[in-house]
């Protein structure tokens, strides 16, 4: 497991800790299509929200590289979460980026 992939496992198990039982779980490798979620480049960003508004929480992962922002739509449930392929953020017909600094 690289660095990046232990950073989002364990800032995405602190997140839902917080927001369920206000304690700390056991930090575990999230998945996306039964691949490990991982960013092309540099730094991760894990937010958890329910962004399509189905009242199930998604998963956006922004990367330091480029700046791009995935959403993995969850296709489970808030406590067994299941998450797709991603989608990148868009803003209009571009991909959404967020510059550095």
């Amino acid at each position: 497991m690289n660095r990046t992939t232990t950073r989002i496992a364990v800032a995405a198990a602190l997140s839902a800790a917080m927001a369920t039982a206000q304690q700390f779980e056991k930090p575990f490798r999230l998945q996306a299509d039964g691949q490990p979620i991982d960013v092309d480049v540099g730094h991760a960003a894990p937010y958890v929200h329910d962004f399509d508004g189905d009242g199930v929480r998604d998963l956006l992962v922004g990367q330091f590289g480029q700046g791009r922002l995935r959403v993995y739509k969850n296709l489970g449930s808030d406590k067994a979460p299941k998450f797709g392929v991603h989608e990148w953020l868009m803003a209009g017909d571009k991909i959404a980026a967020v510059e550095a600094g």
